[in-house]
Order: structure tokens, then sequence, then C-alpha cells
């Protein structure tokens, strides 16, 4: 028997409610869980893993975390229905993952890092890839928009043109590192998929 519509809606929406509590809950314990939990390149290699993953989920400034928390409404108004709560923390947890770690080994100039920005690139292109595949016009558009708007950034975009908006320097990398992550998670699904079908 399949659950009912609502209550389907309801659990697949779990995942990034439960994320938007947490990222609330980080940005109300101010700058001592800050410090604590941001990516500071010196203190990953002290041994503070952690923050590879934890620096996803902590803001410069309200501005930051309410700008990020309505692209990640945003984000999940267009996966309608389309992913399970399992795969919505599956992807969270492997894109947070995959940008920490791309900011150590493939940025060494990124000192620090905060914000939800990078994985909820990747989960844009996680989320409307699939869609855009199947043919969806506003889909495409949508994915068309997230892949201008990284390249636009990497390119073209003053590093100081959003930084008074979120209170610190944009790490244009992180956005392209979320994306390049959400391909590969795309791809592993794609793997996992397949290999189901011929069993």
């Amino acid at each position: 028997m399949r659950a009912h519509p609502s209550r389907s809606t309801f659990l697949n929406l779990l995942t990034p409610v439960a994320l938007a509590f947490l990222i609330v809950l980080f940005q109300m314990g101010g700058a001592p869980v800050y410090e604590l939990l941001r990516y500071e390149r010196q203190a990953v290699f002290a041994g503070e893993w952690w923050r590879l993953v934890t620096s996803n989920f902590v803001h410069l400034g309200w501005a930051h975390c309410l700008l990020n928390l309505a692209g990640l409404a945003v984000c999940a108004v267009f996966a309608a229905d389309t992913r399970s709560w399992r795969e919505w923390a599956s992807a969270i947890g492997a894109l947070a993952l995959g940008v920490g770690l791309l900011l150590l080994l493939a940025s060494p100039r990124v000192g620090d890092y905060a914000g939800l920005s990078g994985v909820l690139y990747g989960l844009f292109v996680w989320v409307l890839a699939p869609r855009a595949w199947r043919g969806g016009l506003v889909p495409r558009l949508a994915l068309a928009f997230v892949c201008a708007r990284i390249a636009w950034q990497m390119l073209f975009e003053s590093p100081g043109a959003a930084s008074e908006l979120i209170g610190g320097h944009v790490v244009a990398e992180g956005h392209l590192y979320g994306a390049l992550c959400a391909i590969a998670v795309l791809g592993w699904e794609g793997l996992r998929a397949r290999k189901k079908s011929a069993d």
C-alpha cells in the first residue's frame, strides 16, 4: 500500500526541514559555535577533521544563514516529492564531505570557509539534473541558470560583490565543488539503479 500523498511529502521533507532547524540552532549558538565548527585549514591539518563537514552548516551571520535557508526551501520545492528523506540525507552528507575535502585538497589558498552554499549548489544540481534529463522545461532552465551562475562567479564576479550582504568573502570554489560532487552522487545513484535493475 502506498503512503498517502500528504504523508509521503511530509516524510520526504523531513531531512531538509531537520537540516534547516540544525542550521538555525548553530546560528543561535553565536561565535563560540561558529569558531568550533567553521572550516579552518590549519585546524583541519591539526586533527580537527570534523570541520570538513560542519563548516557547511554554520554561517557568517543571520543574513548569510537566512539566504541559504531560503535557497534550501526553493530546492525542496523543486524536488517535488522526487527524493526520499533517506536520499536527501545521503546527498547532504556526501556533498558536505566532498566540498570540505575538495577545499582542503584543491584550494590551498582558502584558509577559512563557512556556509551551506556549496552544498546548496550541489543539491540544486542533484534535484534538477534528473528532471531536466526527463525533459522538463522549468528544470532545464533552472539547471542552466545554476551552471551559468557558477561559471560567472568563477570567471567574472568580483570577490566583493556579495561580501557586504553575507558579511564576508564569497568562496566561489565551494559552489563549483558542490556541483561537481553532485554529479558524482548522480553517477553513483545511476550505477546503483542499473545494478539493481540487472539483478
